[in-house]
């Protein structure tokens, strides 16, 4: 991870700031976000390596136009990191038309389109493309069945991808973090203090996802009790089942 052109998407806060904190000392950024603000204070930490770009990746025209921008100044890109996204957690029932598309269009449609715009960059140098879905794209949850089902997509996206491309050189991995300590999470904090479950700062599931990514795996899993919940759900989905359950009735 030196030397890189990287592009990082929903750069302004938790997994995607700690991602660009963590490289811009020996690599050149191209952070992409919707808050001004946020990305100027992380410019504010190397003006020589970081570059940013405001733009909405759920607006198609916004896409193609930071594209433009990026594709006449930087000859490739080396990896290009999905990260951006967003989580919503309610009962299934309480979900109208509008909140389901926002979810999918930020979460799928957008990680979707803004890779196929920006694959052509990524292809010229055999680069890598790296999709920042979530357990819960393995573990679908009660509560967040919107968001699992998002993630799912990715994770398949991600398989059918480095599948299509691998003859040409593409590395693909999919990323699968735990419940981490974002400004996304406080929106459902009281659901994840219900469940239980184990939150992560980000700066630990950037330390994780950059040795990932310099052993160009695959899946890149949280080093955690989680990994044996997602061999659980593989063989013994039942089980699973039961113990959610168990909790969702108790809500």
């Amino acid at each position: 991870m030196k030397d890189k052109i990287i592009l990082i998407t929903g750069a302004g806060s938790g997994i995607g700031k700690a991602l660009c904190l963590s490289l811009h000392h020996e690599n050149q950024l191209i952070v992409i976000g919707r808050d001004q603000k946020k990305l100027d204070e992380i410019k504010s930490k190397d003006k020589q390596h970081i570059d940013l770009y405001i733009c909405d990746i759920a607006d198609a025209d916004q896409v193609n136009l930071t594209y433009q921008k990026i594709a006449s100044k930087y000859g490739h890109i080396d990896i290009l990191i999905n990260n951006a996204g967003m989580s919503d957690a309610r009962p299934f029932s309480d979900y109208d038309y509008s909140k389901i598309k926002k979810i999918l269009d930020i979460n799928v449609l957008g990680t979707i389109y803004f890779t196929k715009v920006f694959l052509p960059l990524v292809l010229k140098k055999s680069g890598t493309v790296a999709n920042v879905g979530s357990m819960f794209g393995d573990i679908a949850h009660p509560l967040y069945s919107i968001y699992s089902a998002s993630k799912f997509a990715i994770k398949g996206f991600s398989d059918a991808l480095r599948r299509e491309y691998m003859h040409q050189g593409l590395k693909v991995s999919y990323i699968a973090p735990r419940a981490t300590q974002t400004d996304a999470l406080n929106t459902t904090k009281e659901y994840s203090k219900y469940f239980e479950m184990n939150i992560d700062h980000p700066v630990v599931v950037a330390e994780n996802i950059i040795d990932g990514l310099k052993k160009q795996k695959n899946y890149i899993y949280p080093k955690s009790i989680e990994r044996l919940f997602v061999f659980i759900q593989k063989m013994f989905p039942k089980a699973i089942d039961q113990n959610l359950n168990a909790k969702i009735k108790n809500l």
